[in-house]
């Protein structure tokens, strides 16, 4: 019996998107309108991409650490080098760019709906992470904020009237007109630390994922953080969480090879789950999207050294499987645009081997794939569905057209 309300319509993939299926069910190659290499030498990650709601607006920045064993973030681990935050039009054509010193750089990227302002937040030196908003218009910077740790996320309300950072604390912070505020704050737990952020369009919602494996929902207050609400995964680490634009739902992807799903509505009080969805044949979920309705939930998972993508429907207190498809290797994002039409994928690992980009219709149809020549983190649609930005460690940005 299906939940009222809960009904879920598959969309109809583009005429644009119908020609790159070649004949006889096999998949053509995705191809980017333009890639930029934004800094090549020495190589840096793409780790953050970001897209504007019409698709017009690229924003990306580079990061480099020398992962591998006993790698400590430490002053022995890194040496400063130039890393930067770039922002692209649809065309490929460099709107601006920030280029500053640091010992890893930008570990993730955000611009609002409107295209109108972007930041970047990651690690300058061991001791100081960083938190940079900008005129996107511009590339000015507007605020500059600099905990003690790694920014590890930060993520816009649709019109930018808020931001939100998770680094060793959840970081609020609220703009009045072209000036934006010093942060409220949330402290997290006693040796734990934010993982994941994400907050709703019209900027109420604010959830947060954490290293030790909370999730807390906490209402935005004109600016302040309301009472939180928290749940705890057993144990492991919350990978991902993403909200619904509207609001009503949140979605978090644990190490436990389970997606959950939320009711902002239901939460506070019950401080359970709506419901929970195994990753068959999975051994952790890496990363979670939410339609803009709180209806559909992608979300993908590692499958021994491949990965599987997947595309829930929630029923009320289940979710229903709607498909899964197969990645040639561990996946590590996934995205929808606003009416869950599309959902990208992007994969690879380890270090130095290639990645993957995918692309597949709301019904499962696997539209497209690009592979890049080293591990692909950030692939992300944008909201009206036109284009699809995505980064790779071979230090590209890439965009693709879609409608």
């Amino acid at each position: 019996m299906q939940i009222p309300g809960t009904e879920y319509t598959v969309k109809t993939m583009s005429a644009a998107l119908k020609k790159t299926r070649a004949v006889n069910g096999k998949i053509q190659s995705m191809k980017p309108s333009w890639k930029s290499s934004p800094i090549t030498k020495p190589q840096e990650y793409i780790n953050s991409v970001a897209i504007s709601g019409d698709g017009s607006v690229v924003v990306a920045g580079t990061y480099f650490f020398p992962y591998g064993a006993g790698a400590k973030h430490s002053p022995a681990d890194t040496t400063a080098i130039t890393v930067g935050t770039f922002a692209w039009n649809a065309k490929g054509k460099l709107l601006w760019h920030d280029k500053f010193q640091a010992t890893e750089g930008v570990y993730w990227v955000a611009v609002s709906r409107d295209g109108q302002w972007a930041a970047s937040g990651g690690r300058t030196a061991p001791a100081q992470g960083f938190v940079n908003i900008y005129d996107a218009a511009l590339g000015k910077r507007t605020l500059v904020y600099n905990p003690k740790v790694r920014v590890n996320m930060v993520a816009f309300s649709s019109d930018a009237s808020y931001l939100v950072a998770g680094a060793d604390a959840t970081y609020l912070f609220s703009r009045n007109g072209s000036s934006w505020e010093q942060p409220k704050i949330l402290p997290c737990a006693s040796g734990d630390s934010v993982v994941a952020i994400a907050v709703s369009a019209d900027g109420l919602w604010i959830v947060v994922g954490t290293f030790l494996g909370s999730v807390i929902l906490v209402q935005n207050e004109a600016g302040a953080f309301g009472v939180p609400t928290s749940w705890q995964l057993n144990k492991g680490t919350i990978h991902w969480v993403a909200v619904s634009a509207d609001g009503s739902a949140f979605a978090a992807a644990g190490s436990d090879s389970q997606v959950r799903y939320f009711k902002t509505s239901s939460f506070p009080g019950t401080r359970q789950p709506a419901w929970s969805a195994a990753l068959t044949g999975c051994a952790g979920c890496r990363a979670v999207a939410v339609s803009d309705d709180g209806l559909l939930v992608s979300t993908v998972g590692n499958a021994g050294t491949a990965g599987k993508v997947f595309l829930f429907a929630d029923q009320g207190a289940s979710g229903k499987q709607l498909w899964v498809n197969p990645t040639k290797r561990n996946p590590n994002s996934t995205s929808m645009d606003s009416a869950g039409q599309y959902v990208t994928a992007a994969d690879g690992y380890p270090d130095k081997t290639p990645g993957d980009f995918y692309l597949f219709a709301g019904d499962g149809t696997a539209l497209g794939s690009f592979q890049t020549s080293n591990m692909s983190w950030p692939m992300q649609i944008s909201p009206n569905a036109a284009a699809i930005a995505a980064g790779s460690d071979d230090s590209n940005v890439y965009y693709f057209p879609v409608a």
